[in-house]
């Protein structure tokens, strides 16, 4: 079907036209900030300004900033013109750069808009609530909009695991539903026991919310930890016949997808970088030091759990040595990059702004395992061993070789942690665990033909002298050599055993 998208193209252009260089009157290129006046530029044509061009404020260079916001919305537009293949948004444009970005957001929420991101909105209280939880609580509207437009993240998750959205779900409260989705709350994150607020809307039987949802691509099939997807927990005949209903039309599909873009796109926020160097060449890990000077980011000379991003040395097709250092970057769904980025962040007057996926590593070695990990991550899923329980029949003053890398005990038990697993002291007798309450392993809850669907409990063990004489087989329980963790981080799932030539 060939669409025209006619009001789309139309609203997109009006949009481009609020976003445009306040001086050239173009798309801006390295867009920033004038922190005083709140007018944005091309970075070029405002870097010797002493006077903002708009409003004659005087301007001193510390209050000339890089604005990350303008720069998402720019991409978000070009990418929404690369859909509906409409590639002059920037030319013959009538400049609205007169217009304040800052009222056309507040226009949208019909409120006040004092700053777009404030000191410590997202701060946690004793049970790990922030202000967007407690106004979820209290069903404040207006005070729920307030957050949202001060930069209130609306995907945090409190101890229990509840977010905001899947408080205000089980209230049945849609106004502020609607708030929360449309400034990007993840409709599929997984909270308190893995439940999705699809789960929870369907639990309650709130059927507007439930339609909310599956609007914003709930995913009807995700599983919470019992295995059970949001259709199991269904109360009523028109809940049941709602997520049995098929999908809208494409079109439709698009443009709420489009709206969404923009809509999260006006809450994204620049992360502090922290930056893990991997077995680099020399040439390239003093360029990197450099670099780190230049932009002010940490260079860590030991992995820890707040690095953001690591990088490696590939080859020429983009993929790396599993080593140590990749292992844990996959179970903690860090990005990780090529040593090409280096090169370009020399260039780059702002590397929040980069496009991070040109440099994403493509395989460490299995394919496409990097950015699935990353992406579990910025979805906030459950890591790789959830629901895992790990013993370790292995000597604690053992170096064990797994290809050319050597792994201790210790060692591997960061890695399961890492994976939020569970590492157990003693070995688990099988008969004990059969009156636990059965609980699916996340990431292969949705695959019932799976040969660990129901396997909870693992002892880990090497082959040869001091390998155990007695291995489990059982359903809930299985023995099973190092080589298979190894080969689930690699591949980012937990394999089926025969993939192994393990019965």
């Amino acid at each position: 079907m060939d669409i025209s998208w006619t009001n789309t193209a139309k609203a997109l252009q009006d949009f481009a036209s609020i976003l445009v260089c306040g001086k050239c009157g173009a798309k801006p290129i390295s867009p920033v900030r004038l922190t005083n006046c709140g007018h944005f530029f091309c970075h070029d044509c405002v870097k010797s300004a002493t006077i903002c061009v708009k409003c004659d404020i005087p301007v001193h260079p510390c209050e000339i900033n890089p604005d990350c916001l303008v720069s998402n919305l720019i991409q978000g537009c070009d990418s929404i013109a690369q859909i509906i293949k409409r590639k002059n948004i920037w030319d013959n444009i009538v400049d609205g750069s007169n217009i304040s970005l800052d009222n056309t957001v507040s226009e949208v929420f019909n409120t006040p808009r004092k700053s777009y991101i404030r000191k410590n909105i997202d701060k946690r209280d004793s049970k790990g609530e922030t202000q967007l939880h407690t106004a979820c609580l209290k069903k404040n509207a207006e005070q729920v909009k307030r957050l949202l437009m001060r930069g209130a993240n609306p995907n945090t998750k409190d101890h229990a695991g509840w977010t905001p959205l899947q408080e205000i779900v089980n209230y049945g409260y849609t106004e502020i539903c609607k708030l929360l989705l449309s400034c990007g709350a993840l409709s599929n994150m997984s909270g308190y026991e893995k439940k999705t607020p699809l789960h929870e809307a369907v639990n309650f039987n709130r059927i507007e919310e439930a339609k909310l949802l599956l609007s914003y691509h709930a995913d009807k099939n995700l599983c919470d930890k019992y295995g059970k997807k949001p259709i199991d927990y269904c109360k009523s005949d028109e809940m049941r016949q709602l997520l049995m209903d098929v999908q809208s039309s494409s079109e439709k599909i698009l443009d709420k997808s489009i709206n969404q873009t923009l809509d999260t796109s006006l809450h994204i926020r620049c992360d502090k970088f922290v930056i893990y160097a991997s077995h680099l060449k020399h040439e390239n890990q003093k360029l990197l030091n450099l670099i780190a000077t230049k932009h002010k980011f940490k260079i860590l000379t030991v992995y820890r759990s707040s690095v953001t991003h690591v990088i490696v040395e590939v080859n020429e097709r983009n993929i790396t040595k599993l080593t140590l250092d990749v292992l844990f970057t996959i179970v903690h769904g860090n990005w990780l990059l090529n040593s090409d980025w280096i090169r370009l962040a020399e260039d780059m007057n702002d590397i929040s702004n980069m496009d991070f996926e040109l440099f994403e590593v493509y395989g460490a070695p299995t394919s496409d395992v990097p950015k699935k990990a990353r992406q579990n991550r910025e979805n906030q899923n459950p890591r790789l061993f959830n629901n895992c329980f790990f013993y370790f029949a292995l000597q604690a003053d053992v170096t064990y070789q797994i290809g050319n890398m050597e792994l201790r005990k210790d060692v591997l038990i960061q890695l399961v942690k890492a994976g939020e697993g569970t590492v157990l002291t003693r070995e688990p007798n099988p008969e004990d665990l059969k009156d636990m309450i059965q609980v699916i392993p996340y990431h292969i809850a949705n695959d019932l033909s799976h040969p660990l669907y129901k396997c909870t409990h693992y002892i880990i063990y090497m082959p040869g002298k001091g390998e155990p004489r007695i291995k489990y087989k059982m359903p809930h329980i299985k023995s099973l050599p190092l080589i298979w963790l190894i080969e689930c981080i690699e591949k980012f799932t937990l394999i089926n055993p025969a993939h192994l030539g393990l019965s």
